[in-house]
């Protein structure tokens, strides 16, 4: 028993050393692998061997088989450090414990890290137990075995003592598992445990956290928690108070404007996967400009960079900040996800569209019990993603933020076309489709279309443009793919601008990229700067005159204010609270925070006005997203000029 008890603690400290190694070797972040694992903490370590070693000692309670618990809990850890090796380098972020709900998109899976890694993995997992069974039948335990002294009948006493002994141990085990469950619990043992030995939480950057930490602390700390957190003085009458302070914000930022500036008009919001401009990192030439007609309408009207929450990936983060002005940084970090693990599971779940009205009858800016927000002028809502519906349990999520209906690739959108040799519906369909809404009713309509055309990966498209920096041919080859498909973007953009231009209803545009893509080699992000990889256009246009204003740059949260700005239209105190924020912090997403000149700040750095600006919004946020949603119908409600 004592042999076993050692040797399951000696396989547990080696598969956390390993996980650290593995971890380690695509951490953008780390130094070397042997350096930083030698530089954590060794209390940090020792913790994260007791959690493997549990795993290991409640498989054997359950199985009474010391191999077989130790194949299990092996091929588990080598699940985990294959998923995050793939994740650091196909999206620059370690892996989260939410991502196991991939497992149910085993296609998409296996489409982005290609069948060769996904075979491999597969065959290191299989392998796994064989080695484990062929070993426990070896000669070599064989003969352990033998030399182990037999006795012809057990006796029932110490046949009850073993079956204690191990109920003792599985329970002590379950213990150990249910205490490190209970990571973002308040008061919770584990995370002070792990404090005790020195861990420097990085609730901003998920990558600095499991590299200071060490990577099964920082699966620990993406468990599912609360949200938020509650603010101290969280209360109906402070939600009055704060909808009282920014009704007046409101009212004073509507002098001058029109009630009914867009009391007509469509409203399309689209999201442009991967958009980015190539140019803006340093060496990287093409024999041809892949954005002509983008640049030229971002030069005629509002327009700006968007700061995004991930390089590489993140779009339903991006589109959720976009649709709700709700920041994804002020949730705490095991919220990988709003929109699938906030939104997709709520009735009603507060967003812009409620600035719009609620032409279902409820739901759009619904309350929590269902009633619409009042003094909005209602406008149906569509939405349009040509991929799979349950894909960010976008078909749960969209019912719940307001939307009338959704169509998907997989329900309502099975015939839209796609580019030669490309995999995803093109933007010339998508936008086709935009138009076919907008001309199928007379009413003002708001839609939400989410394209997939430069998704990754890149490749397939015909006559790929050349392009020449600091790259590898490979990296070359999949450079001049993604920029083609972005040629193939800006056509058909050109061709929807002309269409609204013949659409005999008012129509105002928001455009934006939700990221770059990840073909790019770290040493030229690098040498681009710390917010080159983040960074991508949006613009507002419109087939009616807006007024040109000074976009710069942003987060994603602040991106619908611009089309209200644009249009003269009234603020609400949602929006107001947004358009002060937006002076002091006019970007505070997970991968960087701007102050009003541009440069990245952290909470200290930050006044005292600002301070209390962001306690507001983390209060209204709060309410809205986590609380008890006291102010909902108010906050969201356009006043009145």
């Amino acid at each position: 028993m004592i042999g076993r008890i050692l040797g399951g603690l000696g396989i547990a400290t080696a598969l956390t050393l390993g996980l650290e190694l593995v971890h380690g070797l695509r951490n953008p972040l780390s130094e070397p692998p042997l350096t930083r694992l030698a530089e954590l903490e060794p209390g940090i370590l020792a913790i994260g061997v007791l959690l493997v070693w549990a795993f290991i000692v409640l498989f054997q309670a359950i199985t009474n088989r010391f191999w077989l618990a130790t194949t299990i809990v092996t091929a588990l850890a080598a699940i985990i450090a294959s998923a995050d090796f793939l994740k650091m380098g196909f999206r620059g972020e370690p892996l989260f414990l939410r991502d196991a709900a991939y497992l149910a998109e085993l296609g998409f899976l296996v489409e982005n890290v290609g069948a060769g890694a996904a075979i491999a993995v597969a065959a290191i997992v299989v392998a796994i137990p064989l080695a484990g069974w062929a070993f426990a039948r070896s000669r070599f335990v064989t003969d352990l075995r033998r030399r182990r002294p037999r006795r012809a009948h057990a006796a029932p006493r110490s046949g009850r003592r073993a079956a204690l002994a191990r109920v003792a141990a599985g329970a002590a085990a379950m213990t150990v598992i249910f205490l490190a469950g209970s990571f973002n619990w308040p008061g919770s043992p584990a995370r002070a445990l792990y404090e005790a030995a020195g861990a420097d939480w990085r609730p901003w950057n998920q990558s600095q956290n499991y590299d200071d930490n060490g990577i099964i602390a920082g699966l620990l700390y993406t468990l599912p928690a609360a949200a938020m957190e509650e603010p101290e003085d969280y209360s109906r009458e402070a939600m009055e108070d704060l909808v009282a302070r920014y009704t007046q914000v409101a009212a004073d930022l509507n002098e001058g404007r029109d009630a009914d500036a867009l009391a007509e008009a469509n409203v399309v919001v689209i999201l442009s996967e991967s958009l980015s401009d190539p140019f803006a990192l340093p060496g990287v030439t093409a024999a041809e400009d892949p954005l002509p007609f983008l640049r030229e309408l971002m030069e005629e009207n509002t327009s700006g960079t968007l700061i995004s929450s991930g390089y590489g990936g993140g779009t339903a983060n991006v589109e959720f900040e976009v649709l709700t002005g709700m920041a994804v940084s002020s949730f705490h970090a095991n919220v990988d996800s709003p929109l699938q693990s906030l939104v997709a599971d709520a009735e009603h779940f507060p967003s812009h569209l409620a600035w719009f009205g609620d032409g279902a009858g409820a739901g759009v800016g619904a309350a929590r019990d269902g009633a619409a927000v009042e003094g909005a002028e209602a406008r149906e809502a569509s939405a349009i993603h040509p991929y799979r519906s349950n894909f960010y349990r976008r078909n749960a999520a969209y019912p719940a933020l307001g939307f009338d209906r959704a169509t998907f690739r997989d329900a309502g959108l099975e015939d839209l076309a796609k580019l030669p040799g490309d995999r995803h519906v093109s933007d010339r369909a998508l936008y086709k489709e935009v138009v076919k809404e907008l001309r199928s009713t007379d009413a003002p309509v708001f839609i939400n279309a989410v394209s997939m055309q430069n998704h990754s990966p890149q490749q397939g498209l015909a006559n790929p443009i050349p392009v020449e920096g600091p790259l590898s041919s490979t990296q070359a080859d999949s450079a001049g793919q993604y920029l083609r498909g972005l040629k193939h973007s800006d056509d058909a953009l050109r061709t929807l601008v002309a269409d609204l231009e013949r659409l005999d209803e008012p129509t105002v545009v928001l455009l934006y990229g939700d990221h770059l893509p990840s073909i790019w080699p770290e040493d030229l992000l690098e040498a681009a700067g710390p917010l080159a990889r983040y960074q991508t256009p949006w613009v507002v246009f419109a087939n009616f005159p807006l007024e040109k204003v000074e976009g710069g740059t942003m987060g994603a949260n602040q991106l619908m204010n611009q089309v209200i700005d644009s249009a003269r239209a009234p603020h609400s105190p949602w929006t107001a609270l947004l358009d002060q924020v937006a002076a002091e912090l006019p970007a505070m997403e997970r991968t960087a925070w701007l102050d009003a000149d541009g440069q990245e700040v952290t909470e200290e750095d930050l006044s005292p006005a600002a301070l209390q600006l962001l306690a507001d919004y983390r209060l209204a946020q709060y309410d809205l997203a986590d609380g008890e949603g006291y102010a909902t119908e108010t906050l969201l409600a356009p006043v009145a000029p």
